[in-house]
């Protein structure tokens, strides 16, 4: 029975994790509905309890994994950007969420003050395990993400050590403030010094060539592992801290291989999420849930309703951050699996204990995390909408995946129209003469979503992939499609399936309509024998030219853009000439330039700005 409850926890899992992102849904959801349906209360395939005391360390170390790998993610230099309204949200909002959550517990479901305290510390933690896959399908502006982020990462260990606390409460009735102030900063001071040991040896690991490839992960694995069992050896519940800043120390560090071991940590992440979360939820007895009534309900619409705001009210002031912003925050936050590891692990010891409340204080959490996972998701969809953020001309953004002569030239031509620009390429010194020319450039994996969350992509962004690796721009515009939501992403190709743009990739563009030889361009542009030129596509002579050009010497030119009302249109093909103003070529030397250079369209005043500052002036 324990091989059959951990393979099928697995299987479930992975099955819900693609469920989820088929159906563009938060995990959490499918994987709280396959563990009812196959734990003991319905098909009784996953048996939690075959595991025995096995399933509290496995809970444990999931959730260091969890905790790791969110300290991967959190950008320092993000995080500076926005430190006071997170500061903020980790003291006042954790005050305000904490006694509020317990407050509505006890008085409004009669929950006793020893489980109300302990889901008061559960409910502050808002689950970056949800909040991550919302935020890449969410428009809204960076700050507000980088804000939404960095709390739920941080607030995890914080939620955590505040229920072990209230734990220590119930267990030390009376206990001397002198005595519990002295474990606190115990605690606090362990988790960080170990963390952050671990951490710095995690650094020389990756900067020696001692360890390479595949070991190289297994072996920051094998030292999370360490870290948390000796953190929980010198002052017990501070693994979970100590796992965090282990995290934080090595995101901090410009180390050359943090890209690979974030993807594997990510992996494992997902894994033991899908896992856990199984397990939890066939462990849960839905009585618990449904004896709570509209009481339960009412608590759960008082913490998304009112007290969630009033946190963000007293926490991010309007210097901050604008009402539509602090709008976003105030009505999103959705609770995960450290609330959910959390909550079971407190249940246990307060069954253990002999204290009544542990198998309610469970089943709010678990209602909590079901309707504040489905409301954050609605609020994700609708809230941009409502406030405007899909409207706002100062969001336009471009993506271009490749730093190379052709990625300059088609910055240049977007920055002209408006756009940020942002360059992304994996080797940093490829980016210099971006950063010069002012260009906003991010140096991190192409095939990685974290990447792009740091170019601050959103769906409605326009996303070039002009790197010369056909395979590596189709991997891109798969990519924000399926994480960001992207609707058409530009590629440059070279030799381009038969199938795209009709079948299994019709919502992919090609830059200029038709294969594309990056390599070749990029030679011309860097020699200076190619040169930019633009045609008025409503001229029969100049596309008529150009389309012998183009049959009898397809090599020497090539459709780059359009522009309409001064801004950039990526679709040149002939079926979309009627909707731009002029086309933009780019042309080698010879005759075909002396040709098209004679047909050459001056862009007006009028055409030439962009739409959002002629509605400005006018």
């Amino acid at each position: 029975m324990i091989i059959t409850t951990l393979v099928a926890a697995v299987a479930l899992g992975i099955a819900a994790q693609i469920v989820a992102d088929r159906f563009q849904l938060p995990a959490i959801l499918p994987l709280l509905v396959l563990g009812v349906v196959f734990g003991p209360a319905g098909l009784a395939l996953v048996n939690p309890e075959a595991l025995g005391a096995t399933l509290e360390p496995l809970i444990h170390l999931g959730v260091a994994i969890i905790l790791f790998e969110g300290g991967l993610t959190l950008d320092p230099a993000r995080l500076a950007r926005v430190g006071a309204p997170v500061r903020n949200l980790l003291t006042i909002g954790v005050a305000v969420t904490g006694i509020g959550a317990a407050w509505l517990a006890h008085m409004v479901v009669g929950m006793p003050w020893a489980g109300a305290a302990i889901f008061g510390a559960v409910m502050v933690v808002t689950g970056p395990t949800v909040i991550v896959p919302l935020l890449r399908h969410m428009i809204a502006p960076p700050k507000v993400k980088t804000i939404l982020l960095s709390e739920g990462l941080i607030v995890d260990p914080i939620g955590a050590v505040l229920a072990y606390l209230a734990l220590q409460w119930v267990q030390r009735a009376g206990i001397p403030p002198r005595e519990l102030l002295i474990e606190i900063l115990t605690l606090v001071f362990t988790g960080v010094v170990i963390g952050f040991v671990a951490g710095a040896a995690t650094k020389g690991l990756l900067r020696s060539r001692m360890v390479s490839g595949e070991l190289r992960n297994l072996s920051i694995l094998a030292l999370l592992f360490v870290c948390y069992l000796v953190a929980e050896h010198q002052a017990p519940q501070s693994g979970i801290l100590a796992a965090l800043v282990m995290g934080l120390t090595v995101s901090a560090a410009e180390l050359p291989d943090l890209t690979s071991v974030k993807a594997f940590k990510g992996q494992l992440t997902t894994l033991a999420i899908s896992v856990l979360f199984i397990l939890l939820a066939a462990q849960l007895d839905l009585t618990e849930i449904t004896d709570l009534g509209w009481r339960g309900v009412l608590v759960v619409a008082g913490l998304i309703l009112l007290v969630r705001p009033v946190a963000v009210l007293l926490s991010i002031w309007p210097r901050h951050l604008d009402l539509r912003g602090r709008t976003v925050v105030a009505l999103t936050a959705p609770r995960g699996i450290v609330a959910a590891a959390v909550a079971s692990l407190a249940a246990r010891e307060l069954h253990k204990m002999g204290i009544d409340g542990g198998g309610t204080m469970e089943g709010l959490t678990y209602l909590a995390i079901i309707v504040t996972g489905t409301w954050s998701t609605a609020m994700a969809l609708v809230l941009p909408w409502i406030l405007g953020y899909t409207r706002d001309p100062t969001r336009r953004r471009a993506v271009l995946v490749g730093a190379n002569a052709l990625t300059q030239t088609l910055a240049e031509l977007l920055s002209a129209d408006g756009s940020t620009t942002v360059v992304v390429d994996g080797m940093s010194w490829r980016l210099d003469q971006f950063r010069t020319a002012g260009f906003g450039t991010v140096s991190g994996d192409a095939r990685d979503a974290i990447t792009y969350e740091e170019a601050g992509l959103e769906r409605d962004n326009l996303v070039v992939g002009t790197s010369t690796n056909d395979e590596l721009n189709l991997l891109v515009a798969e990519l924000v499609h399926t994480e960001f939501g992207v609707e058409h992403p530009v590629v440059a190709l070279q030799r381009p399936p038969e199938d795209l743009g009709r079948r299994s990739r019709a919502w992919v563009d090609l830059l200029g309509g038709r294969d594309f030889d990056v390599p070749a361009w990029v030679r011309r542009l860097e020699n200076r024998t190619a040169h930019r030129l633009m045609i008025d596509p409503h001229s029969s002579e100049a596309m008529t030219l150009l389309r012998e050009i183009e049959r009898e010497s397809p090599r020497d030119v090539a459709r780059l853009a359009g522009l309409f009302r001064g801004r950039v249109r990526m679709r040149v093909d002939d079926d979309n000439l009627e909707h731009l103003d002029r086309l933009v070529l780019l042309v080698n030397e010879g005759r075909p330039f002396e040709l098209l250079s004679q047909m050459e369209a001056p862009v007006d005043d009028e055409a030439a700005r962009p739409e959002a500052d002629r509605d400005h002036q006018g």
